[in-house]
């Protein structure tokens, strides 16, 4: 007798008298029994291999697809393609357009809405000038000659900016106003995001909730249009100081002490702009009032000899401290908003 004679091998052979009587008290239990011994899967449950998890993961990226054509379109435009302007005339929506090499000029009652290609819109007041000098997908650059403009742009830095001379207003993303002046001189404040004033190899930065002046030559240090008298005033003392007798000169150092001396907590900003065009008065007190304000270490003595070296790794430790970072201009996603 071989192996395969076996009831284990083969169930159609005749056990012994108490395997037939387990067989027998088990047959009810049987899958032949319960007709289950032909299933096969239904059509339905064939379909169910993961359907909702597909599902999900197409939405996913049919959206992601989606918003990276979006972006793109929105931030793309041809070379010399004119803008739309639109001027409220009594209850009536006029539009225009407005082309490289152009200029608008609204009237004492006038002000127009352009659209900055599909990234932001401009608001021109009464009594402005603007001319529009270059429009193409990453570059789109105007200058105001005179007046107040508005412009609420949500775009990656350097997308749009505003030509002032030899200057260059840009925008990091951000919603902002701007006063100008036939002979130059000016001011910009910011009210979302950043922008940033370039002039040579000069540049100030200017976050939300401060305001700028500038003329034809230079940009002055921010200030917070809140901040006391006595603050704004010894700022721009200090400036002229500088400009009369040297970043390194006692007489800065000295007029540096009464800002110092004037500064609240929330000038930080003022302050870290000083600091930063002017490394050297790390040597004076602006360097512990800066401390104090970001609320961290002012007796580091290695990091303050590194920031009156001009160090850019020990300034860029106290730039950090700061609340928001210009890179961060797709943080500020309410200017796409209208």
């Amino acid at each position: 007798m071989s192996e395969h004679d076996d009831t284990l091998w083969d169930p159609n052979l005749k056990g012994d008298a108490e395997l037939q009587r387990l067989q027998t008290l088990l047959a009810p239990y049987s899958a032949k029994s319960r007709g289950l011994d032909e299933w096969t899967p239904s059509q339905t449950s064939q379909k169910k291999q993961y359907p909702r998890f597909a599902k999900i993961i197409f939405a996913g990226l049919a959206a992601s697809l989606l918003l990276y054509v979006g972006h793109i379109y929105r931030l793309s435009w041809n070379e010399g393609q004119p803008w739309q302007v639109t001027a409220q005339a009594n209850s009536d929506n006029a539009t225009a357009i407005f082309s490289p090499g152009s200029m608008l000029e609204t009237g004492k009652q006038q002000s127009l809405t352009i659209d900055v290609a599909r990234i932001g819109q401009i608001t021109l007041s009464p009594k402005s000038k603007l001319r529009l000098i270059t429009t193409r997908s990453n570059k789109h650059r105007v200058s105001l000659e005179t007046g107040h403009m508005r412009a609420k742009i949500w775009a990656p830095p350097g997308y749009f900016g505003i030509a002032n001379g030899d200057a260059e207003l840009i925008d990091l993303g951000c919603d902002f106003d701007l006063w100008k002046k036939s002979d130059g001189s000016g001011r910009v404040y910011v009210r979302s995001g950043w922008v940033a004033y370039e002039i040579a190899e000069h540049e100030v930065l200017v976050p939300a909730g401060f305001e700028m002046k500038f003329d034809a030559q230079r940009p002055f240090t921010p200030i917070r249009p809140e901040t006391t008298p006595d603050f704004a005033n010894a700022v721009h003392t200090l400036e002229r100081t500088i400009t009369a007798s040297g970043t390194t000169s006692n007489e800065s150092l000295a007029a540096s002490a009464v800002v110092a001396e004037a500064a609240q907590d929330a000038d930080a900003f003022t302050l870290l702009s000083l600091l930063t065009q002017h490394p050297y008065l790390a040597k004076g007190a602006l360097y512990p009032r800066l401390a104090q304000a970001l609320k961290t270490s002012g007796n580091d003595e290695k990091h303050r000899t590194a920031w009156i070296a001009g160090n850019i790794h020990a300034i860029n430790d106290w730039w950090d401290l700061m609340p928001s970072h210009p890179k961060n201009w797709w943080s500020n996603w309410t200017d796409a908003l209208p």
